[in-house]
């Protein structure tokens, strides 16, 4: 069983020897990127990318630009792909971290509204509908 973050930073604060720790926990570490995150769920998803596409409201040639990692997602482009592949909160939360953004910030009205609905299950229409009945705009202009 992998190892609580919380537990990796205790042991990273209190050790005197960063070799071993680092030896120690070798298996502990992640080192994906957005990148190759995303083709790993893509693959797991079982969904054909067309399927994807069409769930999350993105376009085709713009999610084969991100799988080369020739475009850096928007914040709103790697949530409507979580919507799209079904993720959970959690994963939703680490995609955005790999591609440098931030998660959801539940004192941020419309980041609650977007928790709320990937928690859940929404789809990305549902999401949107939500959105705009708190005066939001969609996801998917």
């Amino acid at each position: 069983m992998p190892k609580r973050t919380d537990e990796l930073s205790f042991e990273l604060e209190t050790s005197k020897n960063i070799h071993k720790y680092m030896e120690t926990n070798e298996a502990e570490f992640d080192d994906k990127n957005f990148y190759s995150f995303l083709s790993v769920l893509i693959s797991d998803s079982g969904k054909p990318k067309t399927r994807i596409v069409a769930d999350s409201c993105i376009s085709e040639p713009y999610l084969y630009n991100l799988l080369r990692g020739e475009k850096r997602p928007t914040r709103n482009s790697v949530i409507k792909l979580a919507f799209g592949l079904g993720l959970t909160l959690e994963t939703t939360e680490r995609l955005l971290m790999l591609a440098g953004h931030s998660s959801f910030y539940v004192r941020h009205k419309r980041d609650a509204l977007l928790k709320h609905a990937l928690q859940n299950n929404m789809t990305i229409c549902e999401a949107d509908n939500l959105l705009v009945g708190y005066g939001f705009s969609v996801m998917t202009e």
